[in-house]
């Protein structure tokens, strides 16, 4: 018992001697500057991602679904929210007070089942925009170019990848009134789809307007703008377009126009569709 107490204040003593022969032996004293990362980005003075990060910017109807538009206002990006979940998994659940955006409320169910609610801020939305639009400038002039004339449509749209789809959903923006403040700009943004098919339909929703004399645009330089196209599948869609607008208050042009249109089997197309409506308008105003 003694040799074992003996060996035991040995090695405590052998032990003090090493801890006070230096201070590497000591851990190291915590300082202020071990706090600096927490000091200066503090996860309790900033939002943590959701729901302060987002702001709800926009309500629409599309094809009688509700889809709301959210920013995120710590990069600028916007996303577009229905009852169907989108890429991220995120659904809307419901939408209040939908007729009056500044005081609309939406709760959302993200990815990991939370629900959240998202209101309408003005302020961060324009923050938001003044965020996206740097980011953007930072891009190569060709793809600032195209953010730009995008940027004319609501977000929901721009979220669609899909050409074809996305080309449709332009032609009906179009039809209900979207550029009817600037109409030959809906023209320059069929000119800008690169896919065949949704240039053809955006360009024939754009004369479509032109034809029927939205924004006071006058019939004389609605054909002088066609005629600037090379003629051609743009040209004809087009004429498509421009007759189709001209059959509610002149159906001998629309029809005339129809016959103008140079791709044999597209104008066969255009000219039984064309007739269809004007017999159709003719039945329902009782004329002959």
């Amino acid at each position: 018992m003694r040799g074992l107490a003996f060996t035991l204040l040995l090695f405590l003593q052998g032990n003090f001697s090493l801890l006070r022969a230096g201070d590497a032996f000591f851990p190291e004293k915590i300082g202020d500057r071990h706090f600096l990362a927490l000091i200066e980005n503090s996860p309790f003075t900033r939002s943590l991602g959701l729901p302060g990060d987002l702001v709800l910017s926009g309500v629409a109807e599309v094809n009688g679904e509700t889809v709301a538009t959210l920013i995120d206002i710590m990069d600028g990006r916007s996303m577009a929210i229905s009852r169907v979940p989108n890429h991220r998994g995120w659904k809307l659940v419901e939408l209040e007070r939908s007729d009056d955006l500044e005081v609309a409320k939406a709760s959302v169910a993200v990815g990991n089942g939370e629900i959240i609610q998202v209101y309408y801020d003005k302020e961060k939305i324009q923050r938001a925009s003044q965020l996206a639009a740097r980011e953007a400038r930072k891009r190569s002039l060709l793809i600032a170019v195209r953010v730009i004339t995008l940027s004319t449509l609501p977000d929901w749209i721009n979220e669609i990848k899909d050409p074809v789809e996305k080309g449709r959903a332009i032609a009906k923006f179009i039809e209900s009134g979207g550029f009817d403040k600037a109409p030959y700009d809906a023209v320059k943004m069929a000119l800008s789809q690169s896919d065949l098919q949704a240039r053809g339909t955006v360009m024939s929703a754009a004369f479509g307007r032109l034809g029927g004399g939205v924004g006071g645009v006058q019939i004389n330089a609605a054909v002088k703008h066609l005629n600037s196209l090379e003629n051609g599948r743009d040209k004809d869609f087009a004429i498509n377009g421009l007759a189709h607008g001209l059959v509610g208050k002149d159906p001998n042009s629309a029809l005339k126009w129809a016959n103008s249109v140079s791709n044999e089997g597209f104008r066969n197309v255009v000219v039984k569709n064309v007739t269809r409506r004007i017999e159709a308008q003719s039945s329902k105003s009782g004329r002959k």
